[in-house]
């Protein structure tokens, strides 16, 4: 009976945690962790819900620039456009530039209508003059002679220096047109 009471005496004396019932503060670590796990799972299915309806709205926008791409690459070149609008003159029997003329040959129009008519057909055969990038490079010579007036004595600068006069017609380059013809 020794040994019952052995075995007796192990069950009830045997740690809670071994009875499979877990101490209170196990069980409060373990209720904690699965409201922390609760709440996070809670909020990942929010960050889920929120990053679907922005998945919506950027699929909505690409949609939209898709549409809008199609319709770009469908849309007539202007050689197509130019062919369509003389094929609708021509079954219409209309030449703009004769349209244009008439309008200049009828007195009730104004003068500045006229002119801007005019303008407008000459374009059509008149080149627009465009402004042209010259480049160059430009080489020469100069001398600069520098004095040191300290180191002239007075005397040297009232000596007369002897130089050779030249006349005007030896520089005709620099005389225009008219003063050329002029003094002949």
């Amino acid at each position: 009976m020794s040994g019952l009471l052995d075995i007796c005496t192990k069950l009830v004396h045997k740690p809670q945690y071994q009875m499979k019932k877990r101490p209170l503060q196990a069980q409060r670590k373990i209720d904690a962790k699965r409201s922390r796990c609760h709440r996070r799972r809670m909020k990942a299915e929010d960050d889920m819900k929120q990053a679907q309806k922005e998945l919506k709205k950027v699929e909505k926008v690409l949609d939209t620039k898709k549409q809008f791409l199609d319709m770009m690459s469908k849309a007539p070149t202007p050689a197509e456009q130019r062919k369509a609008l003389l094929a609708m003159f021509a079954e219409r029997g209309i030449n703009p530039i004769e349209e244009l003329m008439n309008f200049t040959q009828d007195p009730e129009v104004a003068k500045r209508d006229k002119i801007a008519i005019w303008k407008e057909l000459a374009s059509f055969t008149q080149p627009k003059l465009k402004s042209v990038d010259v480049q160059q490079n430009i080489s020469g010579e100069m001398k600069i002679l520098s004095v040191d007036f300290s180191k002239v004595a007075k005397s040297d600068l009232a000596k007369t220096v002897e130089a050779d006069i030249v006349e005007e017609e030896d520089y005709d380059e620099f005389l225009s047109e008219e003063e050329k013809h002029g003094n002949n």
